[in-house]
C-alpha cells in the first residue's frame, strides 16, 4: 500500500551518479474558493485526484468534490458526492485504482464511498458496524474492507463485504490466553500475495508480554499464531512484515529491552511458520545516528557511552521509528526508517469556581511529531548488519499521525535514490549498495515561475507518481509587490 502523502521511492537511474530536477509543469488554485482540506491520491498509471470539501452545507450534508487530472496536469473531470447528515469522516485508503473513505453516525450506521481513480465513478456501501465497537486503520482486499477493532477489551478484526455492507468479525486468540490480556499492536494487509499480518501482543502476567504474529488469507482463514518474542526476550516495539518467497517472510522494525520507546533496530526472517532468527542493534551503534545534534551534544553521549561500556553496560536512545518496506536484494535487504519523537505543549484554561470565581489550570496536550533523521541500512541474507547511512530530514512541520516522509517504485542493480521535502526545498540523495553516498542534493521546488514573485510560506509535500516523474504539492503565500495570495499548488517534477 502506498501511504498518503509521502512514498519513499526508488527511481530506475543510469550509470550518471546525479539527479536531475526538470520541472515540467505548475498549477494552482485559490484558496478562498469555497472548498478546504484539500488531499491529492496519485496513481502510477499517470493520473490523480484532487478531493476537497466544501464549507458550506448542501441540505445539511457534506460535499466531498473530486477532481482528475491527467498527467499533463489537465482538468479532466469533476464529480462530488454528498454525506448523509450526521456521518462524519472515520478512516480511509487508497491504491493505484481506487480511493476508499469511511463515514459513520452516532447510531454507528457507517457508509463506506468508493471512487475509481480512473473515470471518478463514485459508489456507496452502507452497513452498520457493531456497537461499542472501537474501529481503526482501514485496510481494502479485494472485495473486502477490513478494520482493527476493539469492544472493550476484546480485539478483532473487523471485514466488511463492499457488494452488501454485511460485516463479519475475525477474533484474534491464542491458546491459553483470556482475550482481556490480548492486544492486537498493528496489522499489514500485503496486497501482492493477498494476506493480512496480524500483530498481537499477549501480557501473562503484570510487567511481562509476548509478541504474536497471525497470517490471515484474503477469504479469512486464520492461521495458528507464532511466537515473534517471548517474555525474556527483547520487547518488539514496532514490527512489520515483507513476503520474500511463498514459504518466507522477513521482519524489521525497532525493539526495547523494557518499555515503550525504541532502542534499536531488529532485523528477523520466518520461515514454513518458524522464527529463523532475530538480530538486535542499539540505535549507537549505528554510524553517524546522532548527527544531527550539535557536536557538543554528541561528544556528550559517546562519553557517557564510554563509560557504560568500561563496566560492562549499554546506554540506551529512546526513539520511535517510522519503518518502509523492506528492499530486497541479491545479497541481503535494505531497511529505511525515518526517526521521530512526540511533542507536547502547555495550555492554561479556566473554570468557573466557588461564589462566582474562576480558577485556572493547566494540562499537557500533544503537539506532534517531530521528525529528525532517517538511516538507510543493508542487512545480509543473515540479518548482519552490513551498513548504515544516517541523514537528516527535519521537516518544518509536525504532523499528528506517524508519515513517511522519504519514497519504491524500481531499482538498478548498484545504487538507491531518495527523495523528500523540506519546507520549499526538495532533497535527492543517491547512495550505493556499498553504504557510499554518490549524490546529495537540495533544490528549491516551489518557485512559481514568475521572477516578480517569491514565496513566503510554504507546506509542501512529495509523492512518487509514475515513470520518472513525481508531483510536488502543498500551500504557500506567493508575494507579488504589495500583494499577496495564499494557493494550493501541484508540480509535474521530473527526476
Amino acid at each position: 500500500m502506498k501511504h498518503l502523502f509521502f512514498v519513499l521511492f526508488l527511481l530506475c537511474l543510469t550509470a550518471e551518479l546525479s539527479a536531475q530536477l526538470t520541472y515540467e509543469k505548475r498549477i494552482e488554485f485559490d484558496l478562498r474558493d469555497g472548498y478546504s482540506g484539500e488531499t491529492i491520491y496519485e496513481s502510477s498509471k499517470g493520473f490523480f485526484l484532487l478531493e476537497s470539501t466544501a464549507n458550506k452545507l448542501v441540505d445539511d450534508q457534506q460535499e466531498v468534490k473530486y477532481d482528475l487530472y491527467n498527467q499533463d496536469l489537465e482538468l479532466e473531470k469533476t464529480e462530488t458526492v454528498l454525506i448523509p447528515k450526521g456521518m462524519r469522516f472515520d478512516e480511509m485508503y487508497y491504491n493505484d485504482d481506487f480511493v476508499f473513505n469511511i463515514y459513520s453516525n452516532k447510531k454507528r450506521e457507517f457508509v463506506i464511498i468508493k471512487v475509481d481513480m480512473q473515470d471518478v465513478s463514485i459508489s456507496k456501501t452502507n452497513g452498520v458496524l457493531p456497537a461499542k465497537a472501537y474501529m481503526t486503520d482501514m485496510k481494502v482486499l479485494g472485495d473486502y474492507a477490513f478494520f482493527m477493532a476493539r469492544i472493550k477489551t476484546t480485539n478483532f478484526i473487523y471485514k466488511v463485504d463492499l457488494e452488501t455492507g454485511k460485516g463479519i468479525s475475525i477474533p484474534i486468540s491464542i491458546a491459553a490466553y483470556n482475550p482481556k490480556k490480548l492486544y492486537n499492536e498493528n496489522y499489514q494487509i500485503l496486497e501482492k500475495s493477498k494476506e493480512i499480518l496480524s500483530f498481537t501482543r499477549a501480557y501473562p502476567t503484570k510487567g511481562q508480554l509476548e509478541l504474536y504474529m497471525t497470517r490471515i488469507s484474503e477469504d479469512g482463514n486464520i492461521e495458528a499464531p507464532l511466537r515473534l518474542a517471548g517474555v525474556a526476550d527483547n520487547n518488539l516495539v514496532s514490527v512489520s512484515g515483507c513476503r520474500i518467497s511463498e514459504n518466507k517472510l522477513v521482519i524489521t522494525g525497532t525493539y526495547a529491552k523494557k518499555g515503550a520507546m525504541s532502542e534499536g533496530l531488529f532485523f528477523g526472517e520466518v520461515e514454513d511458520g518458524t522464527v529463523n532468527y532475530i538480530r538486535y542493534y542499539n540505535f549507537l551503534d549505528l554510524k553517524d545516528f546522532l548527527s544531527y545534534l550539535p557536536e557538543k551534544k554528541q561528544a556528550k553521549i559517546e562519553k557517557k557511552k564510554a563509560k557504560k561500556e568500561a563496566v560492562g553496560k549499554e546506554l540506551t536512545f529512546d526513539y520511535f521509528i517510522a519503518d518502509h518496506d523492506v528492499v530486497v536484494l541479491d545479497d541481503g535487504y535494505l531497511f529505511l526508517g525515518e526517526a521521530y519523537y512526540p511533542t507536547y505543549r502547555t495550555e492554561t484554561y479556566t473554570t468557573a469556581g466557588p461564589n462566582g470565581t474562576t480558577v485556572t489550570h493547566t494540562r499537557t496536550v500533544f503537539d506532534g511529531y517531530q521528525y529528525t533523521h532517517a538511516v538507510l541500512a543493508k542487512f545480509s541474507l543473515e540479518g548482519e548488519l552490513m551498513w548504515d547511512v544516517c541523514f537528516e530530514m527535519f521537516p518544518n512541520y509536525k504532523p499528528f499521525y506517524v508519515k513517511r516522509f522519504i519514497a519504491i517504485s524500481s531499482q538498478t542493480a548498484s545504487q538507491i535514490s531518495m527523495v523528500f521535502t523540506v519546507g520549499k526545498y526538495i532533497v535527492t540523495k543517491i547512495v550505493d549498495f556499498d553504504g557510499g553516498i554518490l549524490s546529495d542534493k537540495k533544490e528549491e521546488i516551489m518557485g512559481t515561475g514568475n521572477e516578480s514573485e517569491s514565496t513566503k510560506r510554504a507546506f509542501s509535500n512529495i509523492d512518487y507518481w509514475y515513470g520518472n516523474y513525481f508531483l510536488a504539492y502543498g500551500s504557500q503565500v506567493i508575494k507579488n509587490g504589495k500583494e499577496k495570495r495564499k494557493v494550493y499548488f501541484v508540480n509535474k517534477i521530473g527526476f
